[in-house]
């Protein structure tokens, strides 16, 4: 394939199969036709609000390496493709901060958590902290903040947690003997390495409660599930163990930072801008096209939906704008500008050969990070 023409017409001929996969996933096809649930698409949520924010420092670091030509009296007014870039990109920082708000009011509206967390976050196993659950922790990764653990862990067997009796044989001896105590003593669960249980306090412990043997050292949703009643009881008091990026997601934010580095150029990173955007666009343009094969129009009461409607009462609809379209024309627009200006065959086609290992690479992220359906 030639890379001759402009960059942005070259990189959507590129990898078409893939492109097609990033952007017309189920799930914004189940998002069209208002079937995802409310607790898929907290979890959801919550890692684009994640990916939000690293976008945030994404464009800070393109800003701070752009430096603007000087300028004569007797110089053309016409701007130049460093400020047309420096626009583009404070018109991001904008609609980012707008786009975060926009977050935050419609959680609240409909009752979705920004802090979900999945069942398979951030590369460790767990189960979310609710009725009837226990919570598990992975190596390096902490709570803090109104929603951490409450509890403390009784160690490795998984068996000993809540004997809770005066004599000091229960959990709390063991968090006193050294094995885990930082949740009582910090309000914070810091697990090291494995897959340790954390229990409530002391106070919301039962004397009488035990955890069956066929746990193990690492429980399972069913293996908690067939516990008595009375042991669940005492197991529903912890709030959320942590809240993190998922592997995904942490992908994408260090995709941005490589991006931004003082190793990539200008123009690299625009390609990044504009290929995520792109991509977003046509994904949700999907999903709007699925709304309307379902039969919503405008005025429609989606209430009904398994969201409650965010989807295809808010979410869609400005996900698919023609104004989000229009920013992104105006960033591909500025990188095929700053694309043109290369002069050489050969520069042209190693610079068009580094923007392609970013478009695929986004691609690539892109049909990951939607919810398995």
């Amino acid at each position: 394939m030639t890379s001759q023409g402009p960059l942005t017409a070259y990189l959507l001929a590129s990898a078409p199969n893939a492109l097609t996969r990033a952007t017309t996933h189920p799930f914004l096809a189940a998002a069209g036709r208002g079937t995802v649930p409310k607790p898929l698409l907290s979890q959801w949520l919550s890692q684009d609000r994640l990916y939000a924010q690293s976008y945030i420092r994404f464009i800070g670091l393109l800003l701070s390496k752009i430096r603007l030509p000087r300028q004569s009296p007797t110089t053309a007014t016409r701007p130049s493709s460093e400020q047309n870039a420096i626009n583009v990109l404070i018109d991001a920082l904008v609609n980012i901060r707008t786009e975060l708000a926009f977050f935050e009011k419609t959680a609240e509206d409909f009752g979705l958590d920004l802090t979900a967390i999945s069942a398979e976050e951030g590369g460790c196993t767990l189960t979310s902290c609710g009725s009837g659950s226990y919570i598990t922790t992975s190596a390096g990764i902490s709570t803090s903040g109104s929603g951490s653990c409450p509890g403390f862990t009784g160690g490795f067997d998984g068996k000993a947690l809540v004997e809770g009796d005066a004599e000091g044989s229960g959990p709390m001896s063991a968090a006193a003997s050294g094995r885990h105590g930082l949740c009582r003593a910090q309000g914070e669960c810091q697990m090291p390495s494995g897959n340790e249980v954390c229990v409530p306090t002391e106070q919301a412990l039962n004397k009488n409660t035990q955890v069956d043997s066929r746990l193990g050292s690492t429980p399972e949703p069913a293996a908690i599930a067939s516990l008595p009643s009375g042991t669940k009881s005492d197991l529903d008091r912890c709030g959320t163990i942590f809240f993190c990026a998922s592997r995904t997601t942490k992908a994408y934010i260090d995709m941005f930072m490589s991006a931004g580095s003082s190793g990539t150029s200008v123009l690299e990173g625009l390609a990044v801008l504009w290929a995520t955007e792109v991509c977003y666009l046509r994904s949700w343009r999907f999903a709007a096209r699925c709304m309307r094969e379902d039969g919503g129009v405008e005025g429609t009461d989606y209430s009904g939906d398994a969201d409650g409607g965010a989807l295809r009462g808010k979410f869609i609809d400005n996900w698919s704008s023609a104004e989000f379209e229009g920013f992104v024309s105006q960033i591909g627009d500025v990188l095929d500008e700053m694309a043109g200006q290369i002069k050489g065959a050969e520069e042209v086609e190693i610079m068009h050969g580094r923007c392609l290992e970013w478009w695929r690479q986004i691609v690539w992220l892109e049909e990951r990070f939607w919810p398995e359906m």
